[in-house]
């Protein structure tokens, strides 16, 4: 069933539970004061025949004609049973076939009673006089108060049955109105095709819920156009990266084995084959860092780091390679807490974004010394990579972080563009802020935050 015809029938159906309701109950109420009112005539009725049968010697002639027209007149179809207390026995075996025992005892001791059999409502009355006691019985059928009550069930029923009718069409209408954008939603969405993400859908002025819904959906198009450009960039450039070294490999291998060599040229041959190799495996693992992030980790569990320990580990690291000496490490603070220099993350991709950063800062800024500076606060871990070399011309600092992108002044110096978006990505994975600030010819400084409270173990 469509959501069109469930808001229909939902609100037809709370419609019909409360006219339901609200019917029944005007019918409850309507045959209870008509069953009152009806016992009234009655009870008028009871008195009247006493006062026919036992008051005419106590009355003048006019108040006894008065109530001989008001007896004539009152419940004329009624049925009337008179008896003579005088002879108990008989009184009460009479009784017995008329009224239930309870109330003919109650009747005997002088009170009124009144009880109903079938249709008919009977009114009981214990009536003492000078020429003795007697009891006064009416039967009286309601005719017309039953002929009422079933024109008023008729009556109410045929409103019942339009009303649901009229609220079922309502709800059509009601509810076409409310859908109305969001089947212009589900038009538009069908015209989206990977072919043409950059469309979007028509955003209405409000904060109502389908306001929302078309500026996340449209949100989700950014992202889905954005993924689709990085995915289409990125098989275009590795697939260019990839095939330089491969193409250089093995044109050399070529070279070399298309006749006899001595063997300083098969060396010369094998180191340049060599170089090619390593940064052919540099690339591919960078590669392979950049995919691993773009997979949902956060199925793993989160390990704590402790910044300063994987720091001074890096730079032995870096000390066993031709930057030996390079790296000048500097904390602001000796941490006596260990928790304010800690983190939660992978520490192996950690340590790839710190490398990348510490490699890159070495081999732009020549012989000269990098800094690595660690500041930590209750609230706050900060980590500052400052080198002096080449820097970043100011125009293409907005594009550092997009895969295989190299600034013009570092096509001279051997990469692949590759590091920076890999680093982006693990910083801003688990939580963390990256700047780079830079001129060109005045060194680049990365500046890392981690915001202590946001952490997540």
């Amino acid at each position: 069933m469509k959501i069109r015809n469930k808001i229909a029938v939902t609100f037809a159906g709370i419609v019909s539970f409360v006219l339901l309701f609200s019917f029944s109950m005007i019918y409850y109420l309507s045959a209870h004061y008509m069953e009152k009112d009806f016992y009234s005539l009655v009870l008028d009725k009871a008195n009247l025949t006493a006062w026919k049968y036992f008051e005419q010697d106590e009355m003048s002639p006019t108040v006894y004609a008065k109530v001989l027209s008001s007896y004539a007149k009152s419940l004329p179809d009624a049925e009337e049973i008179v008896l003579d207390t005088k002879d108990k026995k008989l009184v009460t075996d009479s009784l017995g076939k008329i009224v239930p025992l309870e109330l003919a005892a109650n009747l005997l001791k002088g009170k009124t009673i009144k009880f109903s059999n079938l249709n008919k409502q009977s009114i009981g009355i214990y009536y003492p006089d000078n020429q003795g006691n007697f009891v006064v019985i009416i039967t009286a059928v309601n005719g017309i108060g039953h002929q009422q009550l079933q024109k008023l069930f008729e009556l109410l029923l045929l409103i019942f049955s339009i009303s649901i009718l009229f609220m079922f069409l309502i709800g059509q209408l009601y509810a076409k109105n409310i859908l109305h954008p969001i089947v212009n939603i589900l038009r538009n969405i069908k015209k989206i095709r990977v072919t043409n993400l950059n469309l979007r859908l028509s955003e209405s002025a409000g904060n109502d819920e389908l306001a929302e819904l078309t500026r996340t959906f449209n949100q989700m198009l950014d992202r889905l156009e954005n993924s689709f450009t990085l995915q289409r960039n990125f098989i275009h450039n590795a697939s260019h990266e990839l095939k330089n070294p491969i193409t250089a490999i093995l044109g050399k291998a070529e070279i070399a084995l298309g006749k006899q060599r001595s063997a300083d040229e098969y060396t010369k041959t094998l180191s340049e084959i060599m170089t090619e190799a390593e940064r052919l495996d540099l690339l591919t693992r960078n590669l392979l860092s950049l995919a691993q992030t773009d997979f949902d980790l956060s199925t793993l569990a989160n390990e704590e780091i402790r910044l300063d320990e994987l720091i001074w580990d890096i730079k032995e690291h870096f000390d066993k390679t031709r930057y030996t000496g390079r790296i000048e490490v500097h904390f602001s603070i000796i941490p006596e807490i260990s928790e304010l220099v800690t983190i939660a993350g992978k520490p192996g991709l950690i340590r790839i974004a710190i490398e990348n950063i510490m490699d890159n800062a070495c081999k732009f800024s020549g012989q000269q010394k990098v800094e690595v500076n660690l500041n930590a606060t209750q609230k706050n871990i900060q980590l500052l990579i400052a080198d002096k070399g080449i820097g970043i011309p100011e125009t293409e600092r907005k594009d550092l972080f997009q895969p295989f992108f190299r600034a013009s002044n570092a096509l001279a110096f051997k990469g692949s563009g590759i590091g920076l978006s890999l680093v982006h990505k693990i910083i801003t994975m688990f939580g963390g802020t990256i700047e780079i600030a830079s001129m060109a010819g005045n060194g680049t400084t990365v500046i890392i935050n981690f915001e202590r409270e946001e952490q997540n173990s």
